[in-house]
């Protein structure tokens, strides 16, 4: 016998029971990856370079999103904002030809595609219907079941996505020059949640406003405008912001019989 044969032989049985073992394993079936699609923005997101980015690839809310997203709404106050960026880093994949993403970018992005993509997220997740069952109708006071079809939601789309501000006249013949709202100022403005509104809006004007009379703006100028063109500028950036009208969610009453717009917060479609 060859000096070589013993060990072939060893080898050999190693190989055989190591078969024998595998066999007797039980299958276990591997996860596929969960569905992913391309979505479309109501804006777009430029770019360091100046190039509009339309398209994202987003993919559906796994367990682990669903855990970490359960956190954020066991809140007393849900800071809806959060609970939005969470779910955007988590399932996002791409945005236009950058791809990985990389970090800070989604929150530069305008808060109407911010809020367009989550809805997307939702319906790839769940369907493009949204049941619920103790709907309060704000005509006659009682609650009903309904489904809204989130599908049929007003999306705007900015007339040229290259301009992302607005130009709004000031009292006296003044003119600022704003840019529209995006997700980290959204994600300061609304901080820990305890700051009031007026703070709010002096954090949204001194973030985005970018001239006045055509002069660029150095320093905060919020605190000094009066109380009228401070409401005027923010009531200007949500008029031009693009994204879903959740303001106007029609559903119509199964007890009176009325439709009504009603203002759906994104978190809602969660619950």
């Amino acid at each position: 016998m060859s000096v070589f044969e013993p060990k072939i032989l060893e080898a050999e049985s190693a190989e055989a029971t190591a078969e024998v073992q595998k066999a007797l394993e039980p299958s276990v079936p591997l996860m596929p990856s969960l569905p992913a699609d391309t979505t479309v923005l109501p804006g777009g997101y430029i770019d360091a370079d100046g190039v509009l980015h339309t398209e994202c690839r987003i993919r559906e809310i796994n367990g682990a999103d669903e855990e970490a997203m359960a956190r954020e709404l066991r809140s007393p106050t849900v800071n809806v904002p959060k609970v939005v960026d969470l779910l955007l880093k988590r399932c996002v994949l791409s945005v236009g030809l950058i791809d990985p993403i990389p970090p800070g970018l989604l929150s530069k992005m305008l808060t109407g595609d911010r809020a367009a993509l989550i809805l997307a997220v939702r319906m790839l997740t769940f369907g493009t219907d949204w049941e619920v069952p103790d709907f309060p109708c704000k005509l006659c006071g009682a609650t009903f079941g309904t489904i809204v079809e989130l599908d049929s939601i007003p999306i705007k789309t900015l007339d040229n996505p290259m301009v992302q501000e607005v130009e709004v006249e000031l009292r006296n013949g003044h003119i600022a020059n704003v840019a529209l709202l995006d997700g980290a100022t959204q994600l300061e403005m609304v901080g820990d949640g305890n700051r009031t509104g007026p703070e709010e809006v002096t954090i949204a004007i001194d973030r985005c406003i970018r001239r006045l009379d055509g002069a660029p703006v150095a320093g905060h100028v919020s605190q000094k405008m009066s109380m009228a063109d401070r409401r005027k500028i923010v009531q200007a950036m949500g008029d031009a912001q693009p994204g879903p009208q959740m303001e106007e969610v029609g559903v119509t009453c199964t007890e009176c019989g009325r439709e009504a717009n009603y203002t759906v917060s994104l978190v809602d479609l969660f619950r």
